[in-house]
């Protein structure tokens, strides 16, 4: 799809898609892998010729919610971001639908290379944003892209594989421990320390 505007029909369409969606998700009785094209169609009340003239699949469908979503991730900082990427993704979207999104990263090849596209784009913007602000990083931005993306992925798969009680801020301080997120902080730092 390219990146004209588009007209009101087609972003209210995907928006019933979207919000279909995010229904049967938070619908106790389903999860995401027993979801079909035609369940989300006929709860948006949309034809099944329309899910696909927008959609390839669900996972597509998922991947646009998690794109239409990322809007709201601008309410933290770019350090936020990096910092607490757990406390930042559970902010933005409710418990079941966070936990879906990282299923989805186990289950589907698809999803897992393209949400992970996502999150080192993400994590290059935020860099920017930092250096822009005065931070010099001890190593190369994309390295440090491939390792904090990697990171984030890594730590979400191993959650849903094996202890959905830990909380959003206890996987941010995991992921502390393997990222020293202190180097996205103003700093004077000029090579490895």
């Amino acid at each position: 799809m390219s990146k004209k505007k588009e007209d009101l029909r087609s972003l209210r369409t995907k928006t019933y898609l979207t919000n279909a969606l995010l229904t049967l998700i938070n619908d106790n009785t389903n999860k995401f892998e027993t979801i079909t094209v035609n369940m989300i169609c006929e709860v948006a009340m949309v034809h099944r010729t329309t899910f696909y003239k927008y959609f390839e699949d669900k996972y597509h469908l998922l991947i646009y919610c998690v794109d239409s979503m990322q809007q709201k991730f601008e309410q933290y900082t770019a350090f936020e971001h990096l910092a607490k990427p757990f406390h930042c993704m559970f902010g933005i979207w409710d418990y079941k639908v966070a936990l879906t999104i990282l299923e989805c990263l186990e289950a589907s090849s698809y999803f897992k290379i393209s949400f992970g596209n996502r999150m080192k784009k993400m994590v290059y913007n935020d860099l920017c944003l930092i250096e822009e602000n005065g931070t010099i990083m001890p190593i190369p931005k994309e390295i440090l892209v491939e390792l904090v993306g990697n990171a984030i992925s890594g730590l979400a798969i191993w959650w849903i594989q094996n202890n959905r009680d830990l909380t959003a801020t206890e996987m941010d301080g995991y992921y502390n421990v393997v990222i020293n997120t202190s180097i996205f902080e103003r700093n004077e730092i000029k090579g490895f320390m």
